[in-house]
């Protein structure tokens, strides 16, 4: 997780170190604002992360049923999903493997 003004070479990073390709962009408050990944980590390294994040990235509430999301058609291909309260506020990240392992 990142705030909007961090700058996109501290974001990198933390993001190659994590493992991950994605980095979440969040508010204050930990609500879910935008997502930086791909070409926006490889932007210059002195902009903020809210010049360049995607906004609104999609996201799914806690009680969603794995199922549901393996089979979903706009779940095909996913390989994580972003889950938040009804609020936006984000309590974490559901990759694709533990969702299938769950099953």
């Amino acid at each position: 997780m990142t705030r909007p003004d961090e700058r996109i070479g501290e974001v990198r990073a933390r993001v190659l170190d994590s493992g991950f390709d994605f980095c979440v962009v969040c508010n204050e408050q930990d609500v879910v604002l935008g997502l930086l990944r791909g070409d926006a980590l490889a932007k210059d390294e002195d902009r903020d992360a809210d010049t360049v994040m995607e906004l609104g990235p999609k996201t799914i509430r806690p009680n969603a049923p794995v199922e549901t999301l393996l089979q979903s058609r706009t779940g095909q291909g996913s390989k994580s999903w972003i889950v938040t309260t009804p609020n936006g506020v984000l309590l974490g990240v559901l990759l694709r493997s533990d969702a299938e392992r769950a099953l």
